[in-house]
């Protein structure tokens, strides 16, 4: 979707809906078209374990239960349930399931989740170490690295064990679109004192690279220590302190 001078914008709307309308454009476009739908999908079992919470997302000491940021606010679940396969019989609606938000809170709880696990998650398949990096490419497939000696034993482990395949796929999601959403920052504030016409088509001229069609997101990547302590990079740098 291109956006045009906001000089071609009717007459009839306020300045501030002219605003809102272009921000609302840009957010969409920054994930490259992906949803919050795309990132996760919720057992049945996870959704009987919500409950409404006022604090960000904050793994509990065994590493199992977080509060998190959803679409329907902050809920507290279980992380292991949440990751459970679907029952293939159940029925789930995207517009009432409260799915997980790409926010630094929940990239971080499900960070230390993985990296709790993943020592269980080698043991349990006789991995004598974790590879050096996991990311997708473009297709969503998992990459590791081409010099990794366990390489099939891990992915035979993850065909195994779909919870750890799909925290990892969420994990990995999750922090493509907080990252996206950050460079929309200067835009934001950019905007936000704009304050006449003129200014408001100088931000978006300004800022109308974030529009364009061959703009590619920046490469997520999850480095491993030998015994799985996860931690994210986009572009090399350091995603998640």
């Amino acid at each position: 979707m291109n956006i045009q001078s906001t000089t071609h914008y009717s007459p009839v709307n306020t300045l501030s809906h002219q605003k809102q309308a272009i921000t609302n454009d840009m957010e969409n476009i920054a994930v490259s078209g992906k949803t919050i739908a795309d990132t996760v999908s919720i057992s049945s079992a996870a959704q009987n374990n919500f409950t409404n919470q006022s604090h960000v997302a904050k793994a509990s000491e065994s590493s199992t239960t977080a509060t998190f940021n959803t679409t329907q606010g902050y809920k507290k679940m279980n992380i292991d349930e949440l990751f459970s396969p679907p029952d293939p019989s159940a029925v789930y609606s995207l517009q009432t399931m409260p799915l997980l938000l790409p926010s630094k809170d929940n990239i971080d709880a499900l960070t230390k989740h993985i990296s709790a696990k993943m020592p269980q998650f080698l043991a349990e398949n006789n991995i004598p170490s974790a590879p050096s990096s996991i990311s997708y490419n473009r297709q969503g497939q998992i990459q590791l690295p081409s010099d990794y000696a366990y390489a099939p034993e891990f992915m035979k482990g993850l065909e195994n064990n779909p919870k750890m395949a799909r925290e990892l796929s969420t994990v990995n999601a999750l922090t493509s679109q907080y990252v996206e959403m950050q460079k929309l920052t200067p835009f934001h504030d950019a905007f936000a004192n704009a304050n006449s016409q003129a200014e408001i088509d100088a931000v978006i001229a300004k800022y109308n690279y974030l529009l364009s069609g061959n703009r590619q997101n920046s490469i997520i990547t999850m480095n491993l220590s030998a015994n799985g302590s996860l931690s994210l990079f986009a572009d090399g740098k350091s995603v998640i302190a």
